[in-house]
């Protein structure tokens, strides 16, 4: 069962990394059978910042600084007495800088401890379910002596496995519903990825590691929603953002109103400049 499922994980890391070296993107929501969406995301997201940084060995830093783009494991890490956006700068100032020496996509490989998280979060799961982002972290933070990211989750967090147990709200806007819109990007297949990872950097704040999360949950699910904003500062971002892409040749379709993820995931976090102070003008170019 480890090695299927390890296997599995591989062949669904592999299988993203490849299409962000395609020139179009190209819509697919083809995965292995028994591939939650959420975890597909978190693995290849950390592939792909394992790449960024020209390491060919993606380590537990990489899957728990990427799990904690999803919004379920912020707050799960936020009800075990830790900060999110903390726990993802210690990551962040702990894993190499980016490179610029190209790693081939076919020597990137799960290291033996990611491995290992990969088979504890199995077995904290039921036998039908594949694990999803939390039973990922939850098991990083066993990963025991010599890893980073387990011992920062230690240090952090009170028991993740014990706060598990309930599952965590997510994080509140900081103002009644009626008054934030969201900003919903849509997926084509014209629009590459590396042209929305940029306006997710340059228009919404994001770094490099939540923009490839969100640029991956668009391009799975359909359509992500970026945030949450007060109406005018979410018209604004809309027709800013529509209006560097459409200067860059690409027809994405962002919107106002909330997202059509056909899952039922929540997947984004709030981006950087509304996460201060909740309700705060997000960083425009």
């Amino acid at each position: 069962m480890r090695t299927l499922l390890v296997g599995l994980l591989i062949l669904v890391l592999a299988t993203g990394l490849a299409v962000r070296h395609r020139r179009r993107k190209r819509r697919s929501r083809a995965l292995p059978r028994g591939a939650r969406l959420d975890t597909t995301v978190v693995m290849h997201t950390a592939g792909a910042d394992a790449i960024r940084r020209g390491q060919r060995v993606v380590l537990p830093e990489h899957v728990v600084l990427a799990a904690l783009c999803d919004r379920r494991v912020a707050a799960l890490a936020e009800s075990a007495g830790a900060n999110a956006a903390s726990l993802r700068r210690e990551l962040d100032q702990h894993l190499p800088g980016p490179s610029e020496t190209p790693v081939d996509i076919d020597d990137i490989a799960l290291s033996p401890a990611v491995a290992a998280i990969v088979d504890r979060a199995r077995a904290r799961t039921a036998a039908w379910r594949a694990p999803s982002p939390i039973d990922l972290v939850v098991a990083a933070q066993s990963a025991g002596e010599g890893c980073f990211a387990a011992a920062l989750l230690t240090r952090a967090c009170r028991d993740l496995d014990r706060a598990s147990l309930d599952p965590p709200r997510s994080p509140e806007h900081g103002g009644p519903a009626e008054e934030r819109v969201e900003v919903v990007f849509w997926n084509d297949d014209v629009t590459t990825m590396e042209a929305v990872e940029r306006l997710l950097v340059e228009c919404f704040g994001k770094d490099e590691v939540e923009a490839t999360h969100f640029m991956l949950t668009v391009h799975f699910a359909g359509s992500a929603a970026a945030g949450a904003y007060p109406p005018d500062a979410a018209a604004a971002l809309v027709a800013r953002a529509t209006e560097v892409a459409r200067e860059r040749g690409m027809p994405i379709r962002i919107t106002l109103g909330p997202a059509a993820e056909e899952m039922g995931f929540t997947w984004a976090t709030e981006p950087a400049g509304a996460a201060a102070g909740h309700g705060g003008e997000p960083r425009a170019p």
